[in-house]
């Protein structure tokens, strides 16, 4: 049976890949453990916590979009925190597989992904022994949390997270900076591809906010040496960062034009700069 990909890229700091999926890492400090991210809920990603560490326990959820919260009630009784703007994410998550699946079951949610990114992601697996690793209880997307916001700090006991909005990809999006191991924990914030929904008029609202985002980011920069990231790697050069600040500078002033693309699960409007690929009138 496939388990979680673990990586120890820093002391005390590990990647736990959900099949090269989606990405959670967990952080240790002397008292206490965090967990950020918690993929889609396929496999056994509470196990593997506990096979790593047995000190207690927190989860900080970068966004609401269930292949980062999905895993969430696996852990059950520990504190929770998600930023209160993609407090509804969660609800617009169960209204969609309401509408499109006739259900409010998870299982069918995490089987499409699988599905549908899996070929792509992981072409080395067996597709079906993943789908074996999909939970048989049915789940709802609905779990309580906490508010976090940018400005928190989570003392885990000689280190400490510091939260970042960093809005974008979804309004509540945060990212985690850890200066003891000099990594930026960033969710979708800034992955090898950044995906922004399309506008209407294809107005630019978002690709603003992405270049504040940035701006604040790498305005940061001396705090950290890379970017843990939410797919497709484990870290990434913190460059990538300032490469989509002069991206979404030039899709702002017009000096950088993208094109439309289809390209595996994903359809829109692209443009690419050094390391950034910014999907920024995104259709899927």
């Amino acid at each position: 049976m496939y388990r979680h990909e673990v990586t120890e890229f820093a002391p005390k700091t590990w990647c736990l890949s959900e099949f090269r999926l989606v990405n959670a890492f967990l952080v240790e400090g002397e008292e206490k453990a965090a967990l950020i991210d918690t993929g889609c809920g396929i496999g056994h990603l509470a196990e593997t916590v506990r096979e790593l560490t047995d000190k207690p326990l927190i989860v900080l959820v970068t966004h609401g979009h269930f292949d980062h919260d999905g895993g969430v009630k696996q852990f059950p009784g520990v504190p929770v925190y998600l930023h209160d703007a993609d407090g509804t994410a969660m609800h617009q998550t169960l209204a969609m597989m309401q509408k499109m699946m006739g259900s409010s079951d998870m299982n069918l949610m995490r089987k499409f992904y699988i599905q549908s990114r899996g070929p792509i992601r992981c072409p080395d697996l067996d597709q079906n022994e993943l789908l074996k690793l999909v939970p048989s209880e049915p789940c709802d997307p609905i779990y309580d949390y906490l508010p976090m916001d940018g400005g928190m700090e989570f003392d885990l006991g000689g280190r400490v997270l510091k939260v970042i909005h960093t809005p974008g990809h979804t309004p509540g999006e945060v990212s985690i900076l850890d200066e003891t191991s000099r990594t930026l924990f960033s969710g979708d914030t800034a992955n090898v591809g950044i995906i922004l929904m399309r506008q209407p008029e294809n107005g630019t609202a978002l690709i603003e906010e992405c270049n504040r985002t940035m701006g604040k980011l790498w305005e940061l920069e001396a705090s950290y040496d890379r970017l843990g990231v939410g797919h497709d790697a484990v870290t990434i050069d913190k460059q990538i960062v300032k490469d989509y600040y002069d991206l979404t500078c030039g899709l702002l002033d017009g000096s950088i034009v993208g094109a439309y693309e289809e390209t595996g699960f994903r359809k829109g409007d692209v443009a690419r700069l050094g390391m950034a690929e910014l999907w920024y009138q995104c259709d899927a």
